[in-house]
């Protein structure tokens, strides 16, 4: 057998029963992911990346590894997503931000405002691509029915203007069960172009911070893709680097 379960791992073998590399065997609302793929020490990484599309074909190769994520790459497939899954620690948070007049934080909820504003905001050449209409029911899912996680309402908000109308959100979720570690998570923060330059998503960062802290949580957790200019953002709100995460499709 090429896998070969692990404590709370998969060992990848080679065809001579070579262990190669760790990982772990999970879905992602229906999507099969083989999650946090590490090369054993003196493993070669093109055997990995070739045993890998044989045996973990039809799954989502996610690895911290840039070398290995490049010899999967090399055997002609694309580089899916390259992103830093970050934290905070919550016990250094900043303050939270005077809003500009006329602006305030409202309770975490869906609205058309929200949604044509989020779709203008994650227009290309956003490097996260555009928001989609699968995108819009995903978040109606979990403001309805709780699906497929309930939004962790006070780390969740959503900026209004002074026209009353929604311009930007934080969506959280937590504990998050898709993570190794006890953490909240935000989901996604984003701001309408018109109006960015205000330090709306700085105020709605913020606001996650100090929500997380209040849920109880000891962590709140992100993943920022390759590229994105709110990486300064998260940099300045004092989180930190915790892993890579490079994601590969196998056919």
């Amino acid at each position: 057998m090429p896998l070969h379960p692990d404590a709370d791992h998969t060992i990848l073998t080679g065809t001579d029963g070579t262990p190669l590399a760790r990982l772990r065997l999970r879905d992602d609302d229906g999507t099969p992911l083989a999650d946090d793929v590490r090369p054993l020490p003196g493993a070669p990484l093109p055997l990995i990346a070739a045993q890998a599309r044989r045996d973990l074909a039809g799954r989502r190769l996610q690895t911290p590894d840039d070398q290995l994520a490049l010899a999967v790459v090399h055997t002609g497939l694309k580089l899916r997503r390259a992103a830093t899954d970050m934290r905070h620690d919550l016990a250094d948070l900043p303050a939270m931000p005077q809003l500009p007049d006329g602006w305030t934080l409202a309770p975490a909820g869906w609205d058309d405002d929200l949604a044509e504003g989020l779709a203008a905001a994650y227009r290309p050449p956003h490097p996260d691509g555009g928001w989609t209409d699968n995108d819009t029911r995903e978040v109606r899912g979990m403001f309805e029915r709780g699906e497929p996680v309930p939004p962790l309402a006070e780390a969740s908000a959503r900026v209004v203007g002074p026209d009353g109308r929604s311009a930007g959100h934080v969506l959280c979720a937590g504990p998050a069960p898709w993570t190794d570690d006890l953490c909240a998570w935000i989901l996604n923060i984003g701001v309408a172009p018109h109006a960015q330059g205000r330090g709306l998503g700085r105020a709605l960062l913020v606001h996650a911070l100090h929500g997380a802290r209040a849920a109880g949580l000891p962590r709140l957790g992100l993943e920022v893709v390759d590229g994105n200019p709110a990486r300064r953002l998260y940099d300045a709100a004092g989180f930190h680097v915790r892993t890579r995460v490079l994601s590969i499709d196998l056919p």
